[in-house]
């Protein structure tokens, strides 16, 4: 009885994590046309409040973006993987490939941090829901003097 009970069970919870309903609304916006260099941090935006809205993460995933646009390496070894956001299933939103020849690792790490934060807050406030697809980190390697992301040979890190 036990093992039927369990044969009906497994496909239904390993169907609510398919990879089949993956959106293109993951994917972060482009960059603004400014540029950090000079390995200078980023302040956040003074006019960016603590408050976990749309607005706020959008503003803040437009300054990663920025901090990090410039993926300029001379080794891989510049070439640097993160974590960012937070999905309402668990886990990051995305990954983000960076080179720290020419953005800030502290910096980086610390609007990382609070995307994460922001995220986070704003799916439990709002009760959202998202799939629950686990994200695998890709690699990084400097190819042709440009950081790329290695897609290939992601590894789970269950």
């Amino acid at each position: 009885m036990r093992l039927s009970v369990i044969a009906v069970l497994l496909p239904l919870c390993l169907s609510a994590c398919s990879d089949a309903a993956t959106s293109n609304s993951d994917q972060l916006s482009p960059a603004p046309a400014a540029l950090v260099k000079d390995n200078q941090a980023t302040k956040l935006d003074p006019q960016m409040q603590e408050q976990p809205t749309r607005e706020n993460i959008q503003k803040a995933h437009q300054q990663l973006q920025a901090l990090t646009a410039d993926l300029q390496c001379d080794s891989s070894a510049q070439c640097k993987v993160l974590a960012v956001g937070s999905r309402a299933c668990g886990g990051p939103s995305s990954y983000l490939v960076y080179s720290n020849k020419t953005a800030n690792e502290q910096a980086v790490e610390q609007l990382s941090k609070k995307i994460t934060s922001l995220e986070s807050q704003f799916n439990a406030e709002n009760s959202m829901v998202s799939i629950c697809q686990h994200l695998m980190a890709p690699g990084a390697q400097c190819v042709e003097n440009k950081c790329v992301k290695l897609d290939s040979s992601a590894a789970s890190v269950y």
